[in-house]
């Protein structure tokens, strides 16, 4: 607005002027919405993280580290519950077929040497897989019982079997029996079959009942009485 110096009165604002100072002096309005959604929505997308059980997992398997996602491992464990665990599984099936043979073996080895049912032995497999005989035995009655194992082909693969089921799965399983330490060094050191066998044989009722040489419960407690007794634990990081 300006001042006339010539009549000493003020002129009047414009139109235009009381437009501007009417804008001025009322309170600013807030932004619409929708255009506020509308720059939103037309802003580049952020990327969604990658799903949980899409990510890599590292597992210790042994001295390997093995990635999987969480979906695989998760698959692997119920695996190995399964074939280590329950009685279809490779490893109770294993045992089964060793019982089947057993009593033939010791039929045969007690018609030639009957005290031998009163001595303390034992059976393990050699990294080679032939059977080895353990204990208090005499060197002709080792010899004896190692020819008389080893010439039952139908015992020898169930004892493999049995071996290899139980290495391959304990390595995709993260409890239970994985917490020892059991290899294909150590495991003559571990395992004594005999031990097993003549402690999970099952009885008539049991039989009758489930259809199995072998009792699969009384089974899983001398594993993990053989396993608590003889390997050690791994080391926890």
């Amino acid at each position: 607005m300006k001042i006339n110096t010539h009549g000493g009165s003020l002129i009047q604002p414009t139109a235009s002027h009381a437009h501007k100072a009417s804008t001025l002096s009322s309170k600013a309005e807030p932004p619409n919405k929708q255009d506020m959604l509308a720059d939103v929505y037309h802003k580049a997308p952020v990327n969604s993280p990658t799903a949980t059980y899409e990510r890599p997992l590292s597992i210790s398997s042994n001295d390997a580290v093995v990635t999987k996602t969480v979906d695989e491992a998760l698959d692997d464990i119920a695996l190995a519950t399964v074939h280590l665990y329950t009685p279809g599984g490779d490893l109770s099936q294993s045992i089964e077929q060793m019982t089947k043979q057993y009593e033939r073996i010791m039929s045969e080895l007690n018609e030639q040497q009957p005290h031998l049912a009163n001595k303390d032995w034992g059976i393990s497999i050699a990294e080679s897989g032939e059977l080895q005989v353990t204990g208090s035995l005499t060197e002709d009655e080792r010899t004896l019982v190692e020819q008389t194992l080893n010439n039952n082909n139908e015992f020898v693969a169930a004892a493999n079997e049995f071996k290899s089921s139980y290495l391959k799965y304990i390595d995709m399983e993260v409890r239970g029996w994985a917490r020892y330490d059991v290899n294909e060094e150590n495991f003559s050191q571990v395992f004594d079959l005999k031990d097993m066998l003549d402690s999970s044989k099952a009885d008539d009722a049991f039989k009758s009942a489930w259809g199995y040489e072998n009792n699969w419960m009384k089974l899983h407690d001398n594993i993990s009485a053989q396993l608590s007794r003889k390997a050690g634990q791994h080391e926890r990081g």
